[in-house]
């Protein structure tokens, strides 16, 4: 077991500046410990398991390689991180595997347009079915899409239980029938 691990007093930080004050790998063994499963989960997730694996160990090593600059960091996290990200760019990179494709605005802007316009149709198709209920129905079915209950609905329109339920029933059903597979509940 590593001296020190438990000790959770010691701060990211203050492990790497340790290790860029004395050399001793064990500060590096400890964030090796805290953060290793993390990176490697982000690098796997944005590459495969073997390129991953190739990045998290040159990542470390460029980790250990830090005595050489005098920067001091205040958020080790942070860095570790964009050390692995900057790595697996690279290693994609030599790979020949890190792809960048540019998507042109008017076809982004048309796909949100198509999304828009087919969204716009369904809801003025739905509304159009509601208007051509027969009122009572159109009625209760609002109220319920408002939130009321049966219950509520049935004091609001001084109306039986079982005529609303009814109501709301036979109001469904038409609307299942003029929109067909286009209706949801």
């Amino acid at each position: 077991m590593i001296k020190g691990w438990l000790n959770t007093s010691i701060t990211p930080e203050q492990l790497l500046d340790n290790y860029v004050s004395t050399g001793d790998k064990a500060n590096i063994a400890m964030l090796v410990e805290q953060f290793n499963s993390s990176i490697y989960h982000y690098l796997l997730s944005l590459s495969d398991k073997e390129t991953a694996e190739d990045t998290i160990q040159t990542t470390w090593l460029k980790v250990m390689k830090v005595q050489l600059t005098t920067k001091q960091h205040t958020n080790v996290k942070s860095w570790l991180y964009t050390i692995a990200r900057n790595t697996l760019i690279d290693e994609l990179r030599r790979q020949k595997r890190w792809q960048f494709k540019v998507l042109e605005s008017h076809h982004l802007q048309s796909e949100f347009l198509d999304q828009e316009f087919e969204k716009s149709t369904r809801l003025a198709l739905f509304n159009s079915a509601i208007n051509e209920l027969p009122f009572y129905q159109r009625e209760v079915f609002i109220f319920q899409q408002e939130g009321f209950s049966v219950l509520e609905i049935c004091e609001l329109t001084n109306e039986s239980f079982e005529t609303t339920k009814s109501r709301l029933r036979y109001a469904r059903n038409n609307l299942k029938a003029k929109l067909g597979q286009h209706y949801e509940r």
